[in-house]
């Protein structure tokens, strides 16, 4: 039986659940990748509901107990307002999210990845002009490769990172394709 602990995290997946729940997948700080249960969240009258968006930076705590764990509080530190009012920071973001959830293991601590992850959405709610948005996702997708362990592409400044990363999980990324 796992312990109970909190935790400062990145929410990058939400699902909902049954009538009233949510699975949100969060990386955080301490514990990697996790997926949680979040009950009763789509209620009217759920406190949590708006703090478990996509993209937003949180302080939640986790009971015992084995998967599906559940959280059992949730504060906002930051929801990057910047990013959630542009149709092409969204479009990146929910695939670079895509990317992490594919690619990481569950609940192993990265301290390097939430870091990155955390300064990537900051770089990027504050990056002006597609040009500055496209140049800072190809530098953390590039970092990403580095980092969990995948040789580069033959040309990393023009090789298509997303067919490279689509090859890489098996799978075709499908938040490149939201209209």
């Amino acid at each position: 039986m796992n312990i109970s602990y909190s935790d400062i995290g990145i929410i990058v997946r939400v699902v909902d659940s049954g009538e009233a729940d949510k699975f949100i997948s969060i990386i955080s700080e301490n514990h990697g990748l996790g997926i949680f249960m979040a009950r009763g969240v789509r209620r009217p009258t759920s406190k949590k509901s708006s703090h478990l968006d996509l993209f937003n930076f949180i302080k939640f705590s986790v009971g015992r107990g084995d998967s599906p764990r559940f959280l059992h509080q949730v504060e906002s530190i930051s929801y990057f307002p910047g990013i959630k009012i542009n149709y092409h920071k969204v479009g990146i973001s929910l695939t670079i999210m895509e990317i992490l959830t594919n690619t990481l293991p569950l609940d192993v601590e990265d301290k390097e990845i939430f870091l990155s992850l955390k300064s990537f959405l900051e770089g990027l709610e504050k990056a002006e002009g597609q040009r500055n948005v496209n140049d800072l996702s190809r530098r953390f997708g590039l970092f990403l490769l580095r980092h969990l362990g995948y040789p580069p592409p033959k040309f990393p400044e023009k090789d298509n990172l997303l067919s490279y990363f689509e090859v890489i999980m098996n799978r075709k990324i499908i938040s490149k394709d939201l209209k």
